[in-house]
């Protein structure tokens, strides 16, 4: 992917704040898109207001989704998983948005909608349009601005300035020295395919970072999924502490539970290990 392509994102986002037109961003799962519409909010004028997340996956009534509205009124709404919505409900969707009013749950009036909404979806609406399960009218309401954020494996050398900030960010929060990635751990950076983008090359840094004891990132101190046997650490979201625990449990097990050789290998005490078995944390047969 060309920075021409990343410089026309940048400026649809910076466009799409200086007006309350629609939005819908779509991209694969761990693409940025929660991300995005917190920029866009961000560079809004409406910076100050709320900016209100709805689950559109927990939704089953459209009914559900009117308190949000209230709520994000003079802010932005952020209608993440706009797709999962079955199309009975899009369809009431449309009529409140159509009307631009809520109807009122206390009294008989009506109450006009005043606020941005951003939509997300993983899937290309279009499609799904050409298929019958989503609305046309509805789309047209959701896209008045569209941003397509690419996949993680067509951007390129991006991956690597991407890689870079996040080792910043992690080593600055936890006030930890800089480290610097090897020609090597780049390589196999860029050339891993990414199944869940942004959200797991963070989570393969955060990993690395936990375990790393040198100034130098190299290519075996990568942590990629094939590294990791029988489990699928990068599946889900988890704590720093969740992390670490995996990474000393993994590694108890793959050194025959030698908590002194591991506690060596990962710059901890052994102490801090014996504590986590004591605590249940951890499990260790041979402690």
């Amino acid at each position: 992917m060309d920075d021409k392509k990343i410089s026309q994102i940048e400026e649809i986002v910076l466009e799409a704040s200086k007006n309350k037109k629609n939005v819908l961003i779509s991209g694969e799962v761990g693409s940025g898109k929660e991300y995005t519409a917190r920029l866009i909010h961000k560079l809004s004028s409406v910076k100050d207001n709320q900016f209100i997340i709805v689950n559109i996956t927990t939704i089953s009534y459209i009914e559900k989704i009117i308190p949000y509205f209230r709520k994000a009124c003079g802010g932005t709404i952020y209608l993440d998983g706009i797709d999962s919505l079955c199309f009975e409900e899009q369809e009431k969707l449309f009529e409140i948005l159509d009307n631009r009013k809520i109807e009122s749950e206390i009294c008989c009036g009506q109450k006009d909608i005043d606020v941005k909404i951003i939509s997300s979806s993983k899937k290309d609406l279009l499609i799904e349009i050409i298929n019958g399960r989503f609305s046309k009218e509805l789309y047209h309401i959701l896209s008045q601005v569209v941003i397509e954020l690419p996949a993680l494996r067509e951007m390129g050398e991006e991956i690597i300035e991407l890689a870079e900030i996040f080792i910043l960010n992690y080593c600055k929060e936890n006030r930890k020295p800089i480290k610097q990635l090897s020609l090597a751990a780049k390589e196999v950076l860029l050339n891993y395919d990414y199944p869940q983008n942004h959200r797991e090359l963070k989570a393969i840094i955060e990993l690395t970072l936990i375990s790393s004891n040198s100034s130098i990132i190299y290519l075996e101190d990568i942590y990629l999924r094939k590294n990791i046997s029988n489990i699928d650490i990068l599946k889900d979201e988890r704590t720093l502490e969740e992390y670490e625990n995996m990474i000393i449990d993994h590694f108890l097990k793959k050194y025959d539970n030698r908590v002194y050789y591991v506690a060596d290998k990962l710059g901890i005490s052994k102490n801090k290990i014996y504590n986590m078995i004591k605590k249940g944390m951890i499990k260790n047969e041979g402690a």
